[in-house]
């Protein structure tokens, strides 16, 4: 089952999450019908975003995460909640990349470009950062996110292991964060811990819970939990939205549409849910839209 821990270290400026995210990353695989490569970037920046989304505040509050690469997958993105609930799609969702050591190539998949992130957290405008890709593996480029865009020192894992079935068996991740000056003795203690962690995908697959993978990162110092979750899979499309979306184009759009087809197919990228709408339910858009 997917869970989520979120810890502190008692008495220092260090906070810990980790997740295990194997099914929500199998139901996105199968719902985009994704390659292995490409299910591993999507599951990657998917935990990635549940991770974070631990920051937000609220359970309205939201991030979307979007790597845009020259790679092959071309675009990933993934959007999380202040409640834990995450969606996701790529730009490609089938790719042939060889493997790299036996691994899946995911660098070369997504290739040289950049992470763009946006935080809607309920004020007046959302805030947003960029930085280019550091290696196209997401974890390292979400680090590199976190230190240059916000001065958080972070230390980030993610992992997705597909079975030769091509289903996820395996997906989760961590991250560290020292948030103010910690003495530099902590500092070398986490550099020697966080470089002996074994790969995210091989402590999924032995079972360990979220909590025993930060005993590992962070091994040998005290522990408080401060959150437990279910990270889960969640679309916030509806026809409701659709239709404002449709009457946000305007009249010369929709004008257009009702001269094209019969029957508009509208479908929503993150959960490829398709909506249809009839020649007269454009036409009665468009008279809304008129008034």
């Amino acid at each position: 089952m997917d869970c989520l821990v979120s810890v502190v270290v008692p008495g220092e400026q260090v906070y810990g999450v980790a997740a295990v995210t194997t099914e929500l990353v199998e139901q996105a695989r199968a719902l985009h019908g994704a390659s292995p490569t490409a299910a591993a970037a999507l599951g990657r920046l998917l935990t990635g975003g549940v991770l974070l989304s631990t920051q937000l505040k609220d359970p309205s509050h939201r991030l979307l995460l979007q790597v845009s690469g020259r790679g092959p997958v071309r675009k990933v993105v993934a959007e999380a909640d202040g409640a834990g609930r995450v969606r996701g799609y790529l730009g490609q969702p089938v790719v042939q990349v060889p493997s790299r050591n036996g691994k899946l190539d995911v660098a070369a998949a997504v290739g040289k470009g950049i992470l763009h992130v946006i935080k809607d957290v309920g004020l007046p405008q959302p805030a947003s950062g960029t930085v280019p890709l550091v290696s196209g593996e997401i974890a390292e480029d979400l680090a590199a996110y976190l230190l240059q865009s916000e001065q958080i020192p972070s230390a980030v894992a993610l992992g997705v292991f597909v079975s030769p079935d091509y289903t996820v068996t395996a997906a989760g991740g961590f991250l560290v964060q020292t948030l103010a000056s910690v003495p530099e003795s902590l500092l070398e203690h986490l550099e020697r811990t966080l470089a002996a962690v074994p790969p995210v995908t091989a402590m999924v697959r032995e079972g360990n819970t979220p909590y025993e993978m930060l005993q590992q990162a962070l091994a040998g110092l005290p522990l408080q939990v401060v959150r437990q979750a279910t990270p889960q899979w969640h679309c916030r499309c509806s026809r409701e939205r659709v239709v404002a979306a449709l009457v946000a184009l305007g009249a010369r759009e929709l004008r257009q549409l009702i001269a094209e087809e019969e029957v508009t197919h509208v479908r929503c990228e993150f959960c490829t849910t398709a909506y249809t709408f009839t020649r007269e339910e454009l036409e009665a858009l468009l008279r809304e839209a008129l008034t």
